[in-house]
């Protein structure tokens, strides 16, 4: 996000990654082919899956 009043060059503006774009349809369509049963199952074993990633303080 631009400080106020300032601007970005042309050169520095945001573009989006043909790798992004690439992962995110395919999570979509991974997503998709889940069934109710199974999206349950990954959002209560997310802490499991995760459980390597500490939190922070916001301080």
């Amino acid at each position: 996000m631009p400080v106020a009043g300032k601007t970005s060059p042309p050169s520095l503006a945001v573009r989006r990654s043909k790798s992004a774009t690439h992962s995110r349809l395919s999570e979509l369509r991974r997503l998709e082919k889940m069934t109710v049963e199974e999206r349950i199952n990954a959002a209560l074993t997310m802490s499991r899956r995760f459980s390597w990633l500490k939190p922070t303080s916001s301080n």
